[in-house]
């Protein structure tokens, strides 16, 4: 948190100082009932008016700037947090990112950034506040009498067992609450993505009832989150409430022995509360603020990443061939190897149809040929030499058509421009990808939904496929990229990167015709995580 209050320590010195102007507006209203009192008693009703009248003006202006300096520091404080989740999800390798469920990741932004929002920036510069007006209303307490402060300062030792009691307590019941929306964000995604599959097989009573232990966790959590809160924040109003009780029973005393005048019972009265409730604030706060350390650490688990720099100056790199020599590769944590002696040699310019038995390894194979996955053995070789960012290097050369395709909600041109400004080569790849007549009747800027919801399967996968074209890598990838297209439209699509001279395809499929499987150079056979030629 320290960087983000950092970056805008303009606007974090800003929000104290008024943050300190409202303490001490707020402590400054026990000198002014005193003196208008005062005033009022010995007749002069209008100067007392007019004083109270300027006051006010002065202590909203206050008030105003305090909110105002407060939040706009949150929401940028907050909007930098959520844009450095995002900037770290997305350094993340895929393996790395793979080791935490998508619902988790949109917890973390929705939920618990949220809190932060709520509760970090709010109770700092309360916490100041409370110091600033604590302090204010000790000078001012002293000034009537030596007496009221001491008596103030007593029952305060007696009460610091408070914050210790619940800041354990606090932190538990958030970290608990955390998971539980962590567990409702996946419970509504389900709901959601899977709404096709409940209504086909009338299982909504299903969903139902997972939906409800999802709710039901959450609300069980979010209870004893706002019980402890509430305790904590009881307890702290009620001592606040006897020590103010005691000061009016002093100040009584005060006025009986005349030690006291009416003016100055009425801003003991007031400065006593000055006192009590930023203290008892600080019994609250305190907790409250270390209550967020749990939240803090799950960010930092969830965005870890080994290299916090992106490797932008990796270029395309020219080649003719990549080799791939005795890999192997398993999954974080388990002992099985997935693929084992991988021995491998990419042309370019040939064409490449791996096929196998599901469960073979052929998508494992796939993410190591585009860069995805690092090998645990063996050695990846352009033209027969290791480069350096071997991995970063097969990225920037391939693009990938997976069998679940995934497109923006924007239009068609944006998801096949992703960016790019450069727009010479899309009405060829709109023609290679067989999208013309799609484009010609719905428009290029036509809007595609959710994850292309409006669009069918095949629309979508021939978007993705110029999308992959439009990349211009010399290696383009189709894990069943064509699978939800019809028959003519797979084969004339298939044919036309068969055919794209200096093109590298491999392709994985389990349907592939006997006429366009001779058209490729090379036929991969996966067996148990091991490669036959055929």
């Amino acid at each position: 948190m320290k960087k983000y209050l950092k970056k805008n320590a303009g606007s974090l010195i800003l929000a104290i100082v008024f943050a300190i102007a409202y303490a001490g507006a707020f402590v400054g209203i026990s000198l002014l009932l005193q003196e208008i009192i005062d005033i009022a008693l010995a007749g002069e009703i209008r100067k007392a008016a007019i004083i109270s009248a300027c006051y006010i003006a002065a202590f909203s202006f206050v008030c105003f700037m305090q909110a105002f300096t407060q939040v706009r520091l949150n929401q940028k404080v907050a909007g930098e947090i959520r844009s450095t989740i995002v900037g770290k999800i997305l350094k993340k390798d895929t393996l790395s990112f793979e080791k935490y469920k998508g619902s988790d990741y949109i917890s973390l932004v929705q939920n618990d950034v949220k809190k932060i929002e709520d509760g970090y920036i709010e109770t700092i510069l309360s916490i100041v506040s409370a110091i600033a007006m604590l302090v204010m209303a000790v000078i001012v307490m002293t000034r009537y009498s030596w007496v009221f402060t001491a008596f103030m300062f007593g029952m305060t030792l007696v009460m610091f067992v408070v914050p210790t009691i619940f800041t354990k307590k606090l932190s538990v019941a958030t970290l608990e609450l955390s998971k539980a929306q962590e567990n409702m964000t996946e419970g509504l995604t389900e709901v959601v993505s899977g709404y096709e599959v409940v209504k086909s097989l009338q299982k909504e009573d299903y969903a139902t009832v997972k939906f409800e232990n999802c709710n039901s966790l959450l609300m069980k959590r979010a209870k004893t989150f706002g019980i402890v809160k509430q305790i904590n924040s009881s307890t702290s109003s009620t001592l606040m409430f006897s020590m103010q009780m005691v000061i009016c029973l002093l100040a009584g005393y005060f006025i009986y022995a005349g030690k006291i005048s009416y003016g100055s019972t009425v801003g003991v009265i007031q400065v006593s509360g000055c006192f009590c409730q930023p203290l008892f604030q600080l019994f609250a706060l305190i907790p409250a603020i270390k209550a967020l350390t749990p939240i803090w650490e799950k960010i930092e688990e969830y965005t870890a990443v080994e290299n916090d720099e992106i490797e932008v100056s990796i270029p395309k790199k020219d080649w003719n061939r990549i080799s791939f020599e005795d890999i192997s590769f398993a999954y974080p944590g388990e002992e099985k190897q997935v693929l084992s002696d991988i021995c491998l040699s990419i042309e370019k310019g040939k064409k490449y149809l791996i096929v196998g038995e599901s469960g073979t390894g052929k998508t494992t194979l796939i993410n190591m040929i585009c860069g995805n996955y690092a090998p645990l053995g063996g050695r990846i070789l352009f033209d027969g030499k290791a480069v350096e960012s071997a991995m970063e290097t097969l990225k920037r050369n391939t693009a990938v058509v997976w069998q679940n395709v995934f497109l923006f909600n924007e239009s068609i041109k944006n998801n096949i421009l992703m960016g790019a400004t450069d727009e010479k080569k899309l009405g060829d790849v709109i023609k290679e990808a067989r999208i013309a007549e799609m484009v010609m009747d719905k428009g290029i800027d036509y809007e595609v939904g959710s994850d292309g919801s409006l669009l069918s399967g095949g629309q979508k996968q021939r978007i993705a496929i110029a999308r992959a074209l439009f990349a211009g890598r010399d290696i383009i990838v189709l894990d069943e990229g064509i699978s939800a297209l019809d028959k003519e439209t797979a084969l004339e699509i298939e044919d036309t990167l068969l055919k794209r001279k200096g093109q590298t395809l491999i392709s994985i499929s389990h349907h592939v015709l006997p006429e366009m499987r001779a058209k490729y150079d090379e036929i991969i056979e996966l067996k148990d995580g091991t490669i036959r030629i055929a």
